[in-house]
């Protein structure tokens, strides 16, 4: 029998900030490298002013193609296999020639500009800024160069002349026959019709004896008389090693130090001053980097004092989960020495007064609580890290000196700390107790209900559960959820587990990584959909179909999305990562529900991203009701009337029709469908959706039968959109 069922109303969800990317490479067909080069040919090419810098270049800027922008650019990804197929090639042409043959579009204004972006335009812009002085100033030379696919210099100045119909001149006047000339801002251009390359030079003020575009051009045609700078080489490793991604960076060594002179010293003290003064590069973009998406800023302040504190000593998690993680947050600790660098450094940093008031806090913090941080830190660290695995939610906690830390716990049981071990389902766990504020805390003027108060409080204390893992302390709220680990086995290794995902924990002053499902499908389908869109906008009709399925290209279902702060002594830099594509981050299009994103460094990310995890399984057993769905469809049609039964409807027991989170798929009377999800194996739903129901009622629509979603004994935050009370479609 299906059982009474209760209306779920919808509620708004907020999609928390997304955030890089990865993938298994041996899941992935690797593409043939001859036809990535003729597709990045064909629709863009990775950048070139890159490699042939001039002297004394201070800045560099590179704007992807929009090819580029859309992802339809192979770069590195596990895309490329598709992206350098015929097919993708055909769909690009045929819109490309839409463009310039449709008549609807050659009578609008904006078209000749459309048709310079995506069908004439085959590389990134780049961007170099040239300064004698050795930082951009007003005296900088712009100069910019991209290629375009005009065959010679009279088709470049017929679109030129087109794209400037609209009254609004681009060119001061036609190219000359050897490819020189002026924009109407009066830049100088010059095109080479036998490279089919642009140029572009603007000086923001001119100088005596200053490089014509004709020097320029000459030279870069020349081997370069210089390696490019040091910190734009290393930086563009980190944030975009394809050639086809935004990247920009600047020199700015001496710019820093002053901005700090003006403004002085704040809550903070002397570091970011010092920082400041010591940063000579920044670089920021969104790009590719072994296969995954990222988008980073880094700040280059070699030996810039605070990165010298906060700069992670080790990053080896040496202990096991329980199935793979679904996510984990790292925070890197101070070693003892970098502390003691620290405390050196007080009177440098903050002044006599500043230091002498943080050397009274630790004090007064060491009397109350007991705590000494230079003692903790060399008990404890660097390595903290906090994941969610098949066993539950878990601290662990690098503790090399873990029989200093006993022998302290020991040592204060004269101010009330407590220890032990408690056997829970057979598993040894530690426990202590820390009192919390002692009597002498309360103010004595404090009034007598107050007193009461704050001493039942005072009672509360703190009791910490762990178990030993090597040199490790695993913590968990409650002592059951250590037993249930235990009883799990750990046996996924989480030293390789942020390897496989390339996190950067050596670097990593606090990070967030989460695993997510089906990103790099989603991706691929999102950009099919568009190049449909744009079939549509220039009546090109590309043959979209000829595209491979994701399925063919074994593409991995799991990937990541994270984000991160990372120091080292060199640098300071945020990072934002995905699988594929920035759509990631501001979710999928169609009817199953959001990407997920995870945020960081902040306690909401965790219980958002769960939020996303359950709402994707929830998505997914919904999916097992489709074959029911066509059978009651037919069955209506060809009788007039809806099936009661699964065998009235010529389906097999509700049992056999799940997947690997709805354990069976019922039909009951008038058509409607119950999706029942199951958390017992081999079924993988989640303990918090086990029992719950999603049911699907049919309406009878013209000719055919629509669908009503609404559940049972499921969050309505867990819900797909398309589920929330909300018609499905047929």
């Amino acid at each position: 029998m299906i059982a009474r069922r209760t209306v779920v109303l919808a509620t708004a969800i907020a999609v928390a900030l997304g955030l890089t990317a990865c993938h298994s490479k041996d899941d992935t067909p690797a593409a043939d490298p001859k036809a990535v080069a003729a597709a990045q040919t064909a629709i863009a090419s990775p950048a070139w002013l890159r490699q042939h810098l001039p002297a004394q270049t201070v800045a560099y800027l590179r704007i992807p193609s929009p090819w580029g922008l859309l992802g339809g650019v192979p770069d590195g990804r596990p895309l490329d296999s598709a992206l350098a197929s015929q097919a993708h090639l055909d769909a690009v042409a045929a819109i490309r020639t839409g463009l310039g043959n449709d008549k609807v579009l050659a009578g609008l204004s904006f078209t000749p500009v459309i048709q310079l972006l995506l069908a004439d335009l085959r590389s990134p812009i780049e961007i170099a800024v040239v300064d004698p002085v050795g930082i951009p100033s007003p005296a900088s030379r712009l100069v910019a160069t991209m290629t375009l696919d005009f065959p010679s210099v009279a088709a470049f100045n017929a679109r030129m002349a087109a794209a400037g119909g609209a009254g609004v001149p681009m060119l001061d006047a036609p190219l000359d026959a050897q490819g020189r000339g002026r924009l109407a801002s009066g830049a100088a251009l010059r095109y080479d019709a036998a490279q089919r390359r642009l140029w572009v030079s603007q000086a923001m003020r001119e100088s005596p004896g200053g490089q014509t575009l004709d020097q320029i051009v000459a030279d870069s045609a020349k081997p370069p008389v210089a390696p490019p700078p040091a910190t734009l080489t290393a930086l563009e490793s980190r944030i975009d090693a394809s050639g086809e991604g935004l990247f920009g960076w600047a020199a700015i060594r001496g710019l820093g130090g002053v901005a700090a002179a003006q403004a002085g010293d704040g809550s903070l003290g002397k570091l970011p001053g010092d920082l400041a003064s010591k940063a000579d590069a920044v670089a920021f973009g969104a790009g590719t980097v072994d296969g995954r998406g990222a988008f980073r800023i880094v700040l280059h302040a070699p030996q810039a004092r605070v990165l010298q504190y906060l700069a992670p000593a080790a990053f080896a998690p040496g202990i096991k989960a329980a199935g793979e993680p679904r996510w984990a947050m790292t925070l890197s600790l101070p070693s003892a020495s970098n502390y003691a660098t620290f405390e050196n450094n007080l009177n440098l940093d903050f002044g006599p007064n500043g230091a002498a008031q943080y050397r009274q806090f630790i004090a007064h913090i060491g009397q109350r609580a007991h705590v000494d941080p230079k003692r903790y830190l060399s008990w404890f660290g660097p390595e903290l890290i906090v994941f969610a695995d098949d066993a539950g939610q878990f601290f662990a906690l690098h503790s090399p000196g873990r029989k200093d830390w006993y022998d302290f716990i020991a040592s204060n049981a004269g101010n009330g700390w407590k220890t032990g071990t408690a056997q829970v389902s057979g598993t040894t766990v530690h426990w202590l107790r820390i009192p919390g504020r002692s009597p002498d805390a309360i103010a004595p003027h404090a009034a007598p209900e107050q007193r009461g108060l704050l001493a039942v409080f005072d009672r509360l204390g703190g009791t910490s559960w762990w178990v030993e893992d090597g040199d490790w302390i695993v913590m968990a709220k409650v002592p059951q959820a250590l037993a249930d680990r235990a009883a799990a086995k750990p046996d996924v290794a989480l030293d390789d587990w942020f390897k496989r995902r390339a996190y950067p924990g050596s670097r990593t002053l606090a990070g967030f990584t989460a695993t997510s499902h089906g990103a790099q499908r989603d991706a691929y389908y999102t950009y099919i959909s568009l190049l449909q869109a744009l079939g549509n906008l220039t009546d090109s009709t590309p043959d979209i179909a000829a595209l491979p399925a994701a399925h063919t290209l074994g593409l991995p279902d799991q990937g990541v999305l994270g984000a991160a702060v990372e120091v080292d002594n060199d640098t300071l830099g945020l990072a934002f990562t995905y699988e594929q594509s920035p759509v990631e981050l501001a979710g999928s299009a169609g009817g199953g529900g959001a990407v997920a994103t995870a945020a960081i460094l902040a306690a909401v990310a965790v219980p958002q991203y769960q939020a996303y995890t359950l709402r994707s399984e929830v998505s997914r057993a919904l999916e097992a009701a489709e074959p029911a769905k066509a059978a009651v469809a037919a069955k209506r049609l060809a009788s007039g009337r809806f099936p009661a039964s699964n065998a009235a409807a010529g389906l097999g027991k509700p049992e056999t029709l799940g997947n690997d989170y709805a354990g069976s798929v019922e039909v009951g009377q008038g058509g409607q469908i119950v999706v029942t999800l199951d958390s017992t194996p081999p079924r993988k739903a989640d303990a918090k959706l086990a029992g719950g129901e999603l049911l699907l009622t049919p309406r009878v629509g013209e000719h055919r039968i629509d669908w009503d979603c609404s559940a049972d004994g499921i969050d309505a935050n867990y819900l797909p959109a398309s589920c929330r009370n909300q018609p499905l479609t047929p």
